[in-house]
């Protein structure tokens, strides 16, 4: 395992998978970005320092790239979208 991030690495070495430690780390974005979004409902000026941008795709680019970077490779259909019939 060298291809993964280096928090990754460590989880595997304890004993986790690196994809399984990535689902951990993706629960806890989920949970970050929602408790950020219900808190700023509730008011405006909650979390006035949360150093992300809170847009579905932001999120959901910041969960991709932590199953990346864990070593997940898409499927090859996913590889080859501009391929596929529209």
């Amino acid at each position: 395992m060298t291809d993964i991030d280096p928090l990754a690495k460590v989880a595997y070495e304890r004993g986790y998978h690196p994809i399984a430690f990535a689902e951990m780390k993706v629960k806890v974005l989920i949970d970050a970005h929602s408790n950020v979004i219900t808190g700023r409902a509730v008011n405006p000026d909650a979390f006035p320092d949360f150093p992300v941008e809170l847009t579905s795709s932001a999120l959901a680019s910041r969960i991709v790239g932590e199953l990346l970077d864990a070593g997940w490779t898409a499927p090859g259909e996913l590889l080859n979208l501009s391929e596929r019939p529209s």
